[in-house]
C-alpha cells in the first residue's frame, strides 16, 4: 500500500515538473548569456540569410567565426538552420514561433535527461525525506530555466546526462545486463555532448579516468574511445560542410582560449580570482538554497571520494576555478546535481527541528527563484521584441529613450529585429507623429510621457507586481513599452 502511495506522489511530482517545463518554454524567451544568442541563433540567422553581418564582421561577438580563428562548432547553428527551414514549409516567418518550438523540444530533451538521472540515482540519494526531495527536485528552479535555453550548455548537458545514465546502469547497477549496442550509443552521445560544448570534456575526461581506475576493461575502453572519435569526427565534418574547407575547431578553441592565442579569452578576458565561483554560486543559484548546496557538495566530495559524480564535479570545479576567465554558466554541469547534494546533506543532519528548518528555508528560497524565472523573459529586451512584433504595425513609429533595445552590447540582434519595424531615437521625433510607441528601461524617463496621453502597454514584470513597490518600477532589468495617442 505504501509503495502505491509513494508511486502516486512520484507520478504527481513528475507531472508537476513537466508542467513547469512547458510553462518555462513558453515564457522564457530570449537568452541567458550573449553567447547563447550571438554564437548560435545569429549564426543560424546567417545561414538563413537574415544576418549578413555575422562571420564577415571582424569585431564584436563574431571574432570567433572569422577566417583567422574559426573556433566555434557549426553543429548547433546548423541543426537549428535545418530545423527552421523545415518549419518554414508549414508556418510563416516568425522568429518567436521558431524559437518557441525549439525551446519546447529542448525542454523535453532536458526534462527527459533529468528524469533519467532521477530514476537512476533516487534509491541512492532519495531514500529518506522523500516528499521533500521530490518537491525540491521537480520544482528546482534551475531545471526549467536551463532546459528552455537554446544554449550549447543545455544541449551538451542533456546529451551527456543521458549518456552518463546509460553507462551507470550498465557498469554499476546489478539490475541491468551489459549491452554493447547501448554502450556504443552512449559513447557516441557523450562524444556529441563534447561537440555541442567543447568544455564538456572537463566532465567527460574524469569519467573516462574513473572507468580506467574502477571499471577497466580493455575492449569496453576501446569501444568507448572509438565512438567518441566517431562523434568528434562528425562534428569536424559538419564544420567542413559549412566552412567549405577543413578546420580543426577543437584545436582552434583550445589555442585561442587557453594558450597564447590572439585573444586568449579564457586566460585574459574578464579574469576573476580563484574563489569567484564560491561567491557567485551563493548569489545566483538562490541564496539559502545555495549555501546548503555548497556545504552538501563539500561533504559529499569528502565522504565519497571514489564516487564517479565526485570525480566529475571536483575535476570540473578545479579546472574552471583555475582558468582566469570565469562565467557562472561554466558551473552548469555541477549545478545539475544540486538537489542530490542537498538531499545528501539533509540526510546527514541530526535533530528533527534543525532538519525541518533547513527544509523550509530550502523550499522557500527555491520557490521564490522559480516564480521569478518562470513567467518572465530570460532576456528583457527580447520580451520587448515579442511585444513589438505582436502589436506594432509596420507603418507605425516606435522610438527609444537613450538606450536602443535592438542593440545588445552594441550588436544588433538581427535574428529578431529583422522582422520588427525600424526604431528611432526619441530625440528625432517628428511632431506630426501623433500616434506612436515609446520604449525605455528607465521608469523616470517615461514618467513624463505618462502625463501626455501615454499608457504603459507592456512591462517585463507584470504591472500589478511592480506597483506593489515603487522601487521595483526602477529596476533596470524592467523594460516598458508605451502607446501614445
Amino acid at each position: 500500500m505504501s509503495n502505491i502511495l509513494n508511486n502516486k506522489y512520484l507520478y504527481s511530482f513528475i507531472f508537476l515538473g513537466l508542467v513547469l517545463h512547458f510553462i518555462s518554454s513558453y515564457f522564457s524567451i530570449g537568452f541567458y548569456s550573449d553567447d547563447e544568442h550571438f554564437q548560435i541563433l545569429e549564426i543560424s540567422a546567417y545561414l538563413l540569410g537574415i544576418n549578413t553581418v555575422a562571420i564577415h564582421d571582424l569585431s564584436g561577438y563574431y571574432w570567433e567565426w572569422t577566417n583567422g580563428v574559426r573556433m566555434r562548432p557549426w553543429f548547433q547553428p546548423f541543426i537549428y538552420f535545418k530545423f527552421i527551414n523545415f518549419l518554414k514549409i508549414f508556418i510563416e516567418d516568425n522568429p518567436f514561433l521558431w524559437t518557441y518550438i525549439i525551446r519546447l523540444i529542448s525542454s523535453a530533451l532536458g526534462y527527459f535527461s533529468i528524469i533519467y538521472l532521477f530514476l537512476v540515482f533516487k534509491d541512492i540519494f532519495f531514500k529518506n525525506h522523500k516528499i521533500f526531495n521530490y518537491l525540491l527536485f521537480f520544482t528546482f528552479w534551475f531545471y526549467p530555466f536551463l532546459h528552455s535555453r537554446t544554449s550549447s550548455e543545455n544541449l551538451s548537458l542533456s546529451l551527456f546526462l543521458i549518456s552518463f545514465c546509460i553507462f551507470f546502469q550498465m557498469l554499476i547497477s546489478k539490475k541491468y545486463r551489459f549491452n554493447y549496442f547501448l554502450f556504443s550509443f552512449s559513447s557516441f552521445l557523450m562524444g556529441m555532448s563534447m561537440v555541442a560544448k567543447f568544455t564538456t570534456v572537463f566532465i567527460a575526461l574524469p569519467f573516462f579516468f574513473w572507468l580506467l581506475v574502477f571499471k577497466f576493461n580493455f575492449y569496453r575502453i576501446t569501444v568507448f574511445g572509438v565512438f567518441i572519435l566517431v562523434a568528434l569526427s562528425l562534428g569536424l565534418y559538419i564544420d567542413y560542410i559549412n566552412w567549405g574547407s577543413f578546420k580543426n575547431t577543437y584545436y582552434q578553441f583550445y589555442y585561442h582560449n587557453l594558450t597564447a592565442g590572439e585573444m586568449g579569452k579564457m586566460k585574459y578576458f574578464g579574469v576573476e580570482p580563484w574563489y569567484y565561483y564560491f561567491i557567485e554560486i551563493i548569489k545566483q543559484l538562490a541564496p539559502i538554497l545555495s549555501v546548503f548546496f555548497l556545504i552538501g557538495i563539500i561533504f559529499f566530495w569528502i565522504s565519497n571520494y571514489k564516487n564517479v559524480i565526485t570525480w566529475m564535479t571536483v575535476f570540473a570545479f578545479v579546472v574552471f576555478s583555475a582558468i582566469g576567465h570565469k562565467e557562472i554558466r561554466y558551473m552548469f554541469p555541477i549545478y545539475i546535481f544540486a538537489p542530490f547534494f542537498i538531499a545528501y546533506l539533509i540526510d546527514k543532519l541530526r535533530y528533527i527541528y534543525i532538519i525541518n528548518i533547513a527544509k523550509y528555508l530550502i523550499i522557500l528560497s527555491n520557490l521564490i527563484f522559480l516564480f521569478l524565472t518562470l513567467f518572465t523573459p530570460a532576456n528583457a529586451k527580447v520580451g520587448v521584441y515579442k511585444f513589438v512584433y505582436d502589436n506594432v504595425k509596420e507603418n507605425e513609429k516606435i522610438y527609444f529613450i537613450n538606450h536602443n533595445p535592438y542593440l545588445v552590447n552594441n550588436m544588433e540582434a538581427y535574428f529578431y529585429t529583422h522582422f520588427l519595424p525600424e526604431i528611432h531615437n526619441i530625440n528625432n521625433i517628428v511632431e506630426k507623429d501623433n500616434d506612436l510607441w515609446i520604449t525605455s528601461n528607465n521608469f523616470d524617463e517615461i514618467s513624463e510621457y505618462l502625463n501626455r496621453n501615454c499608457e504603459i502597454k507592456y512591462s517585463t514584470y507584470p504591472k500589478n507586481i511592480i506597483n506593489l513597490n515603487k522601487n521595483w518600477k526602477r529596476l533596470k532589468l524592467n523594460w516598458y513599452v508605451l502607446y501614445c495617442e
